[in-house]
């Protein structure tokens, strides 16, 4: 039963793929916000690629889940947006409140084969509008050093790096940026 589940997964990717490749470009892509079952799949899917990507193993796997559960157990304010294709989520990305005018930028994936087709910058719009609208002053994140093509997109945004920090909890001479937007008042 199980491989039957995972075969009709990789038959769906697969689709998903062709058909953005195909003349529709993506047009299909739906952005909703966070629905029940969403953080489980956010964090799973985080750490599958994490550990793929960047070889980041368990320690990586707690600190995600543990952020979820903390979001969803005090709801304070924020939003997780979900980026779906033929009802697979293929990205996300959420935006937690960690005091009245400043918010946390949290969960920004894209699946590999939806990378460069603009979807991180439309999930990041919404994130930064959602920003402005509810008058946060500062929004930050955490990344990974050395990740051109998100910091690129960080940068287009307004963000800038303020911080480096060797953190050696999810893997030996990892180096994190804490980056930065400042918004004005509305």
């Amino acid at each position: 039963m199980q491989w039957k589940k995972i075969k009709q997964n990789l038959i769906n990717h697969i689709v998903a793929i062709r058909d953005m490749t195909d003349s529709q470009k993506g047009k299909d892509v739906t952005i909703r916000t966070q629905k029940s079952g969403d953080a489980g799949y956010i964090a799973y899917r985080h750490c599958v690629l994490y550990e793929k990507e960047y070889g980041l193993g368990g320690t990586f796997e707690q600190y995600v889940l543990d952020s979820l559960v903390k979001y969803i157990e005090h709801r304070s304010e924020g939003e997780i947006w979900v980026a779906e294709y033929n009802g697979q989520i293929i990205g996300s990305i959420g935006i937690v409140s960690t005091d009245k005018s400043t918010a946390q930028l949290r969960w920004f994936l894209i699946e590999p084969e939806f990378r460069g087709k603009g979807l991180g910058r439309q999930l990041m719009t919404k994130a930064v509008d959602y920003c402005k609208q509810k008058k946060f002053s500062r929004v930050f994140l955490w990344t990974k050093q050395n990740l051109e093509v998100a910091h690129h997109l960080y940068s287009s945004f307004g963000f800038i790096p303020v911080e480096q920090v060797e953190n050696n909890t999810w893997k030996r001479g990892v180096v994190e940026e804490q980056w930065e937007l400042l918004l004005k008042p509305m």
